[in-house]
């Protein structure tokens, strides 16, 4: 394994320092690239690895296992565990048996009362409130947050500090217009539907 970093992960005015690191095996990965990724809300500069691979297909949706965790399967899981007999497992004088016996039927019973399931997730991002405008104003918000970061000018920093509420404040009302019309439109579908059935 290989550090990759080269790159100083938390800087101050006077120091810089690479306390953060990301280890790859070098021999696996022909083709990698490491880059600095500056939020504008730390002194810690987030490390992105890409790893550049030949797969041309990207999955649309995704799946993941949840488990359904509430009042009525915790009251199943509760009761088969009172209702089952430990006495046969901790009668063993050999601790690791005894160990071995009783997480095999906790994990039985846990699954029973808990099975996992595999659900599909739609990849349905929906950034499209970001505007050409917020992204440029997102990209000289990091721009400025590097100068102030440097800086000891205390004009400088309060005039970035109002730079980012404002930022704020236009991703806010960008986000709220965007759904706004959205539901507005999804609403005349919905009378639209409701005038041609009567």
């Amino acid at each position: 394994m290989t550090s990759i970093i080269n790159f100083p992960t938390s800087v101050q005015n006077t120091s810089a320092t690479a306390i953060d690191s990301i280890f790859i095996d070098v021999s696996q990965f022909e083709s990698y690239t490491i880059t600095p990724v500056i939020n504008g809300r730390s002194d810690h500069v987030a490390e992105l690895l890409t790893i550049n691979t030949d797969y041309s297909f990207v999955p649309t949706h995704r799946s993941k296992t949840v488990t359904k965790i509430n009042k009525y399967t915790i009251s199943d899981f509760i009761d088969k565990l009172g209702r089952k007999s430990w006495d046969a497992i901790f009668n063993s004088e050999d601790i690791n048996a005894v160990f071995n016996s009783f997480l095999n039927i906790y994990l039985r019973i846990f699954y029973s009362s808990f099975p996992p399931k595999k659900v599909t997730n739609r990849n349905n991002n929906d950034n499209n409130w970001i505007t050409l405008g917020i992204k440029t104003s997102c990209r000289h918000k990091i721009e400025l947050y590097l100068i102030s970061r440097k800086s000891n000018d205390e004009k400088f920093k309060r005039h970035y500090q109002a730079y980012c509420k404002i930022l704020h404040k236009v991703i806010k009302e960008a986000k709220k217009l965007y759904y706004d019309t959205k539901i507005k439109k999804l609403n005349n579908v919905k009378q639209l539907g409701k005038s041609l059935r009567s």
